[in-house]
């Protein structure tokens, strides 16, 4: 009886080595995916903070060219000494817009313009500015004094600056625009 509760014994110290050799490894394998896994958490932290810091410095440059477009835009007052009723309703859909209006006086004549550039955002914002400096430039040409003119040349400005005339130029980029001439 002796005898065989030794063997068991000792079958029972072997399977006990075994097991916790077996959990030792475990425990070491386990301690290895941790770590590796506490250094991926880090990595993503790391890439979340310059992706935030990034996003931060492209939202404020672009908060920045709002403040640039919506001064380009003609202001209230310019309305109010010609016109006794009127309103302006200026909804962007993003932080910028390709949607502007313009307004100038030329001869005793009101050049009105409301404009949709392709685009949205930063791009609809570049064809807007393009946009109003051309008007800016055209309405101010005396051989131009009808709405069909001020299209016109508006039309060549746009294609020859975005150099609409070459074969693998784009060909989407331009806007739709309502455009009055007022005689006072």
């Amino acid at each position: 009886l002796t005898s065989d509760l030794e063997e068991i014994n000792q079958n029972l110290e072997q399977t006990i080595v075994e097991r916790t050799e077996e959990i030792t490894d475990q425990n070491l394998l386990l301690v290895e995916q941790n770590e590796e896994i506490s250094t991926q958490r880090d990595n993503i932290e790391k890439q979340h903070q310059l992706v935030m810091k990034q996003k931060q410095v492209i939202t404020d440059s672009i908060n920045y060219a709002q403040r640039i477009q919506r001064a380009v835009l003609p202001s209230n007052n310019k309305f109010i000494g010609h016109f006794k009723d009127h309103f302006i309703l200026y909804q962007p859909r993003d932080i910028v817009s390709g949607d502007f209006y313009w307004f100038s006086v030329k001869d005793e004549k009101i050049i009105i313009v409301a404009a949709d550039c392709t685009g949205h955002g930063v791009p609809g914002a570049f064809m807007s500015m393009l946009g109003m400096a051309f008007l800016a430039e055209i309405s101010r040409l005396p051989e131009v004094n009808t709405p069909a003119k001020i299209l016109e040349f508006l039309r060549e400005k746009i294609k020859q600056s975005l150099h609409q005339y070459d074969e693998d130029a784009l060909q989407k980029e331009g806007m739709d625009m309502a455009l009055c001439i007022i005689n006072t």
